[in-house]
């Protein structure tokens, strides 16, 4: 793999691993707004970039509708996100908030009835029985972190649907051109959201604004885009690997900035959750 690529995947994966550790410091913000602001400012600077750097626009009519569509599910999958993050351990929204790969296989097996080799099957069991592990332990529905865990699986329901209806529009348009719609998107849906449940999307003070920007600029357009920007160059089963980093990282980022205990549950079912993942994302190839 070129180097250039590898350092880039590399620094992608430490910045994507950010944004749950920046979403706990945000104590006086809601989830809500963080994943308004972190879309908002991610579009509008990708917008800026497209006036300065003509993208062209989107070549396929029904792609925009597509592109709405994904937005939508990008930005419910961001305000349960961090809404996990902020009522359970950052371990735990990471793992769970990581499951992408295996409700997007659910689908094609049960649903599309693509075969898929015996290692993807054993990953999707290596899978379910971590995230298990992880969710079962403690569990009450009264619970704090059991109703954090449920955010953190529904987030990665979310994504996966989006990235679904995204695979179909990333074959025949740009990245930017993709991306600064899908934001958009995705910042309107949140703002509408915030409307209804009354959320403060402003009157946040310097810090927290800084954070925000922060959110906008490093996970999402230094760790997203170029994820996205990869994807041209090296396999997609090499670069599908490199986000499943994210919670190990955001794990020990936890330990040390919040203290927060590495518990039995959370290694075992973390552990096992990885090398399920791993091999689903590795071993994807339809018979």
């Amino acid at each position: 793999m070129n180097r250039k690529i590898t350092i880039l995947l590399i620094i992608a994966l430490l910045s994507v691993s950010t944004s749950p550790i920046v979403g706990r410091a945000l104590t006086g913000v809601g989830a809500i707004s963080i994943s308004f602001w972190r879309m908002f400012i991610a579009a509008i600077f990708l917008w800026i970039f497209s006036l300065v750097k003509p993208q062209g626009k989107i070549k396929v009519k029904s792609n925009i509708n597509r592109t709405i569509y994904a937005g939508i599910l990008l930005g419910i999958h961001f305000a349960l996100f961090f809404e996990a993050v902020k009522i359970t351990k950052i371990a735990n929204a990471t793992f769970l908030g990581t499951l992408a790969p295996f409700f997007t296989l659910l689908v094609d097996f049960f649903i599309l009835k693509r075969q898929y080799d015996s290692k993807v099957l054993l990953g999707l069991f290596f899978t379910f029985i971590g995230s298990i592990i992880i969710l079962g332990y403690q569990f009450d529905l009264e619970s704090k972190y059991t109703i954090g865990n449920l955010y953190a699986i529904l987030c990665s329901i979310s994504i996966a649907m989006a990235l679904m209806i995204g695979e179909k529009v990333r074959e025949s348009e740009n990245t930017i051109v993709y991306t600064r719609g899908l934001y958009l998107s995705a910042s309107i849906t949140l703002l509408i959201i915030s409307f209804f449940s009354n959320e403060n999307l402003i009157n946040h003070n310097f810090n927290e604004y800084l954070g925000l920007i922060f959110l906008g600029l490093v996970p999402t357009i230094l760790g997203h885009n170029s994820i996205y920007y990869s994807i041209r160059y090296v396999p997609p089963t090499i670069v599908a690997a490199f986000p499943l980093g994210e919670p190990i990282i955001a794990t020990v980022f936890a330990y040390f900035i919040f203290s927060e205990v590495i518990t039995l549950n959370i290694f075992l079912g973390g552990f096992i959750t990885f090398l399920g993942l791993i091999l689903i994302s590795k071993y994807k190839k339809i018979k």
